[in-house]
């Protein structure tokens, strides 16, 4: 009982003297004689702090697992005109209205690893001259890199019109008119 009594008299002590507020004495610094440099150059101490971090060697910044929308846009949108190029090619005179699904199988280095495409109503013929089109178009593509292989498939519409200046109209899409 006597020591149940002796620790809590230590504990309320400890407990004081952490609650009990600290002061900063204000001393002016100390200044070596005749040996330091000259008076204008000296640099009176000052408390300064510091970033509060871990040890050790800086992490890089984790990537995002996947591409997204905008980096695959950003890397095939230069090649569009190319690729609409191939498949106007292949399908000869037919200028039949059309779709042209181009599959990449996109690496984690960034690099394409597989190309496919799908074109309902194409010949296979046809198909088989877009594919060797567009491999050679895309053959140099550069993604992004990221933590995960990426399959992006960007669609292409083909719409054949025979009035002039005719193509696609800019449009607000609003019910209520613009």
């Amino acid at each position: 009982m006597r020591i149940s009594a002796l620790s809590s008299t230590l504990v309320f002590v400890t407990l004081v003297t952490l609650a009990a507020p600290a002061y900063a004495e204000n001393k002016a610094p100390r200044v070596a004689a005749a040996s330091g440099p000259a008076r204008e150059d000296r640099r009176v101490p000052t408390l300064t702090t510091g970033d509060l971090a871990l040890t050790g060697p800086a992490r890089a910044p984790r990537k995002e697992p996947f591409l997204a929308v905008a980096d695959i846009t950003a890397v095939v949108t230069p090649q569009r005109p190319a690729i609409e190029r191939c498949y106007l090619d292949a399908i000869g005179t037919s200028r039949r209205p059309g779709h042209l699904d181009v599959m990449f199988v996109i690496a984690r280095d960034g690099s394409v690893v597989s190309l496919d495409i799908a074109a309902p109503g194409v010949p296979a013929t046809a198909v088989h001259q877009i594919v060797t089109c567009i491999r050679e178009t895309v053959a140099e593509l550069q993604f992004p890199a990221r933590r995960n292989d990426t399959t992006a498939i960007v669609p292409y519409f083909f719409q054949r019109t025979e009035a002039p200046n005719a193509g696609p109209q800019l449009s607000c899409w609003n019910p209520k008119g613009c």
